[in-house]
């Protein structure tokens, strides 16, 4: 801890108790580095977005706190046609944040919208099952998939049956918007959100903060018990976790170094929320850019990694690799490690491909301190074989920009968390090649594994469909376009008068289900 650091947290606790000087104390109170990359459903694809967008829109069904599918904007639904047409009844009273009744037309222009070329959203390709779905040119489009029968009765045809397609329809790109809104605004329509959510954006400073107030319209079955949410941008993990001990957060990532003294806390472990996660960290490999493009090197760079090691440096705040798809899959085998630690195995493969006296590369992270350290540990690594890394630390939301747009990566450092339970969600979006572009941001091809995929989407048997999974995921692991780390443990301190936090498998925490505990003041 530097001097600096520690001078302020004097200064937070001392000159500024947990009850004065702290405007937003009423408010639920988070913070961290970077802004959130983007409030628009259409365009949001991590898990910074999604928690805030989760405030503020609503899609037509959504999951309960055990993973099933409940109803959300849809009072009641049905499947038909052995499952190739779904009907869904909206509520009648729902309303969006500026006042207007929710209808059937606003969540069938949202898909529109998701699936229009121009809007450039990388969830189009969950929606592309619907019939007629590839003709659509702009928002608002016809699609013969997608019929409004009344103001309050959407129907969804999909050309095949779908056996994920209510968990797609859970996904905030799916959220209802309204059209006139989107039209007057535009591109603004990320600063100025309008939805059917229980909040809605009450102010956004970029680099400052984001604040949320209740929605006055919502009639949702999950009541706002919170006056607010604030949102402190700007602010590093060691600076949020000062401000959390000094009573001004209420929500707090532990750093790693900080674990074994939480741990030893009693007050502050009864406070802890820990959970396993869908998710894998790993590194991405350009495969369309040398030298990556010889699976010799990409399979040494696996070889070359201490995992271990970096599972000590996080605490064992994570579990060893098993695959991309993590063990905690529902219905998914236990599988051994894919890579284990081997440098000599890393050197004769880099000998093989004509790379004996090693090579440089770039590797682009997030710049945040977690990242950094695992970073570093990497470099450590690669080093010792002969590989030089350099490490280009970047603000959260121009890195994901980069990784989605900059073919000239050489690889990028990165997790996957599910958005639904279900393996193709691993590795359908991310190695099909026609999500290159999209989702496939190694540019990894193999005509063998997207005909796997392809079979195992269309497959709705169980054992035969996870069978096909396996397949495909290993062949994707023989071929390495990813380096392998572990799978996350999500471990979350609260503060002492929240209420009601449970930590979700493949969705951030749900804020709006938040509660104050009533405090005692002294008289």
């Amino acid at each position: 801890m530097t001097w600096r650091w520690l001078l302020l947290l004097i200064s937070l606790t001392a000159c500024q108790g947990p009850d004065q000087g702290d405007p937003y104390r009423p408010y639920l109170r988070v913070a961290d580095k970077d802004d959130v990359p983007t409030l628009d459903p259409a365009r949001g694809y991590d898990t910074a977005s999604w928690q805030f967008e989760d405030l503020i829109f609503e899609t037509l069904v959504d999951y309960n706190d055990e993973g099933q599918i409940i109803g959300e904007l849809a009072q009641q639904w049905k499947a038909e046609a052995n499952g190739t047409r779904f009907v869904f009844r909206l509520r009648d009273d729902a309303m969006f944040s500026h006042g207007r009744q929710v209808t059937a037309e606003d969540v069938r222009f949202a898909i529109t919208r998701v699936l229009a070329p121009e809007t450039g959203s990388p969830g189009r390709d969950f929606f592309l099952s619907v019939r007629g779905a590839r003709t659509c040119d702009k928002p608002g489009c016809e699609v013969a998939g997608l019929v409004t029968l009344d103001n309050k009765t959407l129907v969804v045809e999909v050309e095949q049956p779908d056996p994920l397609f209510l968990h797609k329809m859970a996904l905030p790109f799916a959220s209802a918007v309204p059209p006139e809104i989107i039209v007057r605004e535009g591109e603004n329509f990320d600063f100025r959100p309008v939805g059917t959510g229980p909040f809605l954006l009450a102010e956004r400073v970029a680099g400052q903060r984001l604040v949320l107030k209740p929605n006055p319209y919502y009639r949702g079955a999950v009541q706002p018990r919170l006056p607010g949410i604030v949102r402190f941008v700007g602010v590093p993990e060691d600076l949020a976790w000062m401000r959390y001990r000094a009573g001004l957060l209420d929500l707090a990532i532990i750093p790693p170094a900080e674990i074994p003294i939480v741990l030893r806390d009693p007050k502050l472990s009864r406070l802890l929320r820990t959970a396993d996660t869908l998710r894998t960290q790993y590194v991405g490999l350009n495969c369309a850019r040398p030298p990556f493009t010889d699976v010799r090197v990409r399979q040494a760079m696996n070889y070359a990694i201490d995992r271990r090691k970096l599972i000590a440096i996080l605490h064992h705040r994570a579990s060893p690799p098993q695959g991309i798809v993590p063990p905690t899959m529902p219905g998914y085998p236990q599988r051994p490690e894919p890579y284990p630690f081997d440098p000599p195995r890393a050197l004769k493969l880099l000998q093989a491909a004509g790379l004996g006296g090693g090579f440089q590369a770039t590797l682009w992270l997030r710049n945040d301190e977690t990242a950094i350290r695992v970073a570093q540990s990497l470099q450590q690594d690669w080093e010792r074989v002969g590989v030089r890394v350099r490490l280009k630390p970047v603000a959260w939301g121009p890195f994901l920009d980069a990784v989605r747009h900059n073919p000239n990566i050489d690889m990028f450092l990165l997790g996957w968390e599910a958005d639904f339970p279900d393996p193709s969600n691993f590795l359908e979006v991310l190695f099909h090649s026609r999500q290159i572009g999209a989702n496939n941001h190694t540019y990894y091809s193999n005509p063998v594994v997207d005909a796997l995929l392809e079979q195992a989407a269309s497959t709705t048997e169980p054992a035969q469909r996870t069978e096909l999974y396996l397949l495909a995921e290993q062949r994707i692991l023989d071929d390495a376009p990813w380096v392998l780390l572990y799978h996350p443990r999500t471990m979350l301190l609260s503060s002492d008068r929240l209420r009601g936090l449970r930590l979700h498998a493949w969705r951030p925490p749900r804020l709006a289900q938040l509660w104050f505990a009533e405090e005692k003041t002294e008289e």
